[in-house]
């Protein structure tokens, strides 16, 4: 069913317990946009196979062998309405997540009313997840800025050897300067910097994901014909994709392996990172580390692009500028972040998570943020896979005179969205100037 202005909102994220080979199929949108009336009405599946979760007892070894089994569950965000003219409804509907050895579920749908929209994914897979790792040191002098002052750029020697510089190596906000150039890279080489960065815990050799583009298998490391996703640091979007996308609804995502060689897949982009807009901060106010894991996408849709904070951390949101971006099915998409408990690392959260856990696409919160027709909408959502309350509470706060439209929080077990942990979660739109999601500490 169709309704007004019609924009595709998502997902269904379904994995397979047979050992497909390194299969994946995804689908994900998130809508932001405001006076639309939205459904949905189709649903795709998704496959993930054991060799696309990572083991968390060999993450250190870059090039580890991936031994967790897929489980079978689905969850689906499926229709937004809107009930009044002033504004945008949005109705998020959720399938409560099967157990591992149970059948793929239906999915229902909810409405539920707001003061603006947003539409978010989740996804569901295997991963183990033990326990954290947490430190940091001085940076190096020669490091320009620390995050403290809302600054990406950082030495490695900031982070924990197994997760490596994430922070990237540009200011926030500090355009690229080197462009990329085709057929001079290596597909045995990372093409680290200008805002792109490693993932040495995913065990793909620094690559966000690797996959061939026919069938959706995936790999450890970029090979011949396949597409290489990788992650760019805090802020920054990547620009690389197929123009041309499977019928089936799965994204690609990446640069493409040819003769050897890197090449780009949108040659109209002279960068493989760009800045989204400057209107979105993550604030952290809580004593341990916390780890906001954005999905690969298009691409893998795995959560593994990181945002690390400690205490005191202010670091920008990726805010996809939705009008000149990746679309689905002609629906424009957004960025998508599951959240972790505090005290979870990115290398343990920001993989494939599992029903025993609270990691990944487990992890109990999930933000989305995107820029469009002028306004920037955020969103905070409970995930459907998790209904145990995170460790911290949030709020999306306005900075200085900014204009933020619609409260939008969680704190102590209640978002203000709707009742307790069964909530739709809730939006706010920011029509002037910057506001945050500000992360801190729970009060019982």
């Amino acid at each position: 069913m169709h309704l007004a202005t019609i924009l595709p909102v998502l997902v269904l994220l379904c994995h397979s317990a047979n050992a497909l080979p390194l299969q994946k199929r995804a689908t994900q949108t998130l809508i932001n946009t405001s006076t639309h009336i939205t459904t949905v009405d189709q649903v795709t599946t998704i496959y993930e196979n054991e060799d696309d979760v990572a083991s968390a007892a060999d993450y250190s070894s870059a090039n580890t062998a991936i031994v967790d089994k897929a489980i079978d569950t689905s969850n689906i965000i499926q229709e937004v309405a809107n009930p009044t003219g002033s504004g945008m409804a949005i109705g998020v509907s959720k399938a409560a997540a099967a157990s591992a050895a149970s059948a793929i579920t239906s999915a229902t749908t909810a409405n539920t009313g707001a003061a603006a929209a947003a539409a978010t994914t989740t996804a569901t897979s295997k991963a183990t997840s033990t326990a954290t790792s947490k430190g940091t040191s001085k940076a190096s002098k020669a490091t320009s800025a620390t995050s403290k002052q809302s600054s990406s750029s950082a030495t490695a020697s900031s982070y924990p050897k197994a997760i490596g510089n994430i922070g990237g190596d540009l200011k926030d906000f500090e355009e690229p300067t080197k462009e990329f150039k085709d057929g001079t890279i290596k597909c045995s080489d990372f093409p680290s910097g200008q805002g792109v960065i490693k993932l040495p815990w995913i065990g793909r050799s620094g690559w966000a994901s690797v996959t061939n583009y026919d069938t959706g298998d995936t790999a450890t490391t970029c090979k011949e014909g396949w597409l290489c996703s990788y992650a760019c640091q805090p802020g920054m979007l990547k620009t690389q994709w197929p123009s041309t996308q499977p019928a089936s609804g799965e994204s690609r995502g990446g640069l493409l392996c040819k003769n050897g060689y890197l090449y780009r897949t949108r040659t109209e982009k002279k960068y493989l990172c760009e800045w989204g807009t400057k209107t979105n901060f993550a604030v952290l106010k809580l004593d341990k580390v916390l780890s906001l894991c954005r999905t690969d996408y298009p691409g893998s849709e795995n959560m593994n692009i990181p945002t690390r904070l400690i205490k005191g951390d202010k670091k920008p949101m990726s805010v996809i500028k939705e009008d000149g971006y990746y679309t689905w099915k002609g629906g424009k998409t957004s960025s998508q972040y599951y959240v972790n408990n505090a005290g979870v690392d990115v290398d343990k959260g920001c993989l494939w998570g599992n029903s025993s856990g609270t990691v990944g696409n487990w992890a109990p919160v999930v933000l989305g943020s995107g820029y469009t027709d002028g306004k920037t909408w955020l969103s905070i959502i409970p995930n459907p896979n998790n209904e145990n309350p995170p460790n911290y509470n949030i709020k999306i706060e306005a900075e200085g005179n900014a204009k933020v439209s619609g409260d939008c929080w969680y704190v102590d077990g209640q978002y203000s969205g709707g009742p307790g942990l069964k909530s739709d979660g809730c939006t706010s739109a920011v029509t002037g100037g910057t506001a945050n999601f500000v992360f801190y500490p729970r009060s019982k």
